[in-house]
């Protein structure tokens, strides 16, 4: 049976995925929450990361010292650098690109094409093409273009180079399949800092000195809302097509 591990940093990124798992079980490890569950060809290890590439390099490093693992999935929700990419949409990496050092990770071709495919059962608008792991999250369309002209990815992340360096040193093969959130244009408020990026929830007091300092950032966060939304249904069909495949052919 393969054994896969699946990466997502935040928990609303996560909820997609258990619940295509059957005989789920959570636990924590290192300090990270950690989903196991099977398909009928697959025993699945989720594991949420928290937010940034060293918080991800950390639990894929974690994970890799339980055993042998066949594919390390680097997932959840991404910037659209493409012009035409929409909130749901899914980006599959040919490679992931470390920003700034412009270290590449190429991804697994097999696992790609699968990927694709489960994708194309899902009815869901699919992009291939390099991603770009970023250290911060890029909030204007100036700085998506900015990175889109410098590497030539389609989307942008902030956990994936950390997941395919840890893949590498465990001997297992590496994918990136990301859901997007926001489109090329879209323009994200930086003065909030409202999210642990540890555990991905609301700092309930910084949100509040945010909306005291910043009234107008009510209507920013709730915009963000469907993009949210759109995103974690992506997320849920294409893992919904991805492990049903396991159970037609078990």
């Amino acid at each position: 049976m393969e054994r896969l591990a699946i990466f997502a940093a935040l928990q609303w990124e996560c909820r997609p995925i258990v619940r295509h798992l059957r005989r789920v079980t959570r636990t924590r490890m290192a300090g990270f929450t950690v989903w196991r569950g099977v398909t009928p060809e697959r025993e699945v290890w989720l594991i949420k990361t928290g937010v940034g590439e060293q918080r991800a390099a950390a639990a894929a490093n974690a994970l890799g010292r339980t055993g042998r693992f066949d594919l390390f999935l680097s997932t959840g929700c991404a910037g659209a650098l493409a012009p035409g990419l929409l909130p749901g949409d899914l980006a599959v990496a040919t490679k992931v690109i470390r920003n700034p050092s412009g270290e590449c990770f190429e991804t697994d071709v097999a696992s790609c094409e699968r990927a694709a495919r489960a994708a194309e059962r899902a009815a869901l608008r699919t992009a291939v093409g390099p991603l770009v792991c970023s250290p911060c999250a890029l909030a204007t369309a100036d700085a998506k273009r900015a990175a889109a002209a410098q590497s030539g990815a389609i989307a942008v992340e902030m956990e994936g180079a950390g997941i395919a360096a840890a893949a590498a040193q465990a001997g297992a093969r590496f994918a990136s399949i990301r859901a997007i959130f926001d489109t090329a244009t879209t323009e994200l408020d930086e003065s909030g800092d409202v999210i642990d990026p540890q555990t991905g929830t609301l700092k309930l007091r910084s949100l509040v000195r945010c909306l005291a300092a910043q009234p107008s950032a009510v209507a920013q966060m709730l915009a963000l809302l469907p993009m949210m939304r759109a995103a974690q249904e992506g997320l849920d069909k294409f893992f919904g097509a991805l492990l049903r495949a396991d159970a037609r052919r078990g």
